[in-house]
């Protein structure tokens, strides 16, 4: 507190009465668009660390999409029926 008296204080002699007011707004105004501007850049880094965990969880999908893509359905049948036991001659009874 005692810091913002002697600021006020300094101002007043330096600037002076009459222009100490018009000051004291145009401080408030540049504080505000620093505020405004610290938001956006905090909003910014934001949206790039949710894009940057994207990023990741697409890169752990990649490789399962990449078999997903190049399977070939028609040799698994093939593989498939391989792997099935040929029938058993029919006897007559």
């Amino acid at each position: 507190m005692g810091e913002l008296v002697l600021l006020a204080l300094v101002g007043f002699f330096v600037i002076g009465p009459e222009r100490l007011p018009g000051a004291i707004r145009s401080l408030a105004g540049v504080v505000k668009q620093l505020k405004g501007h610290a938001a956006s850049l905090r909003e910014q880094v934001d949206t790039a660390a949710d894009l940057a965990e994207v990023r990741r969880q697409l890169d752990e999908l990649r490789e399962p999409l990449a078999e997903i893509r190049s399977a070939d359905p028609r040799r698994a049948v093939r593989e498939a029926f391989r792997e099935v036991p040929p029938a058993a001659p029919r006897t007559r009874v």
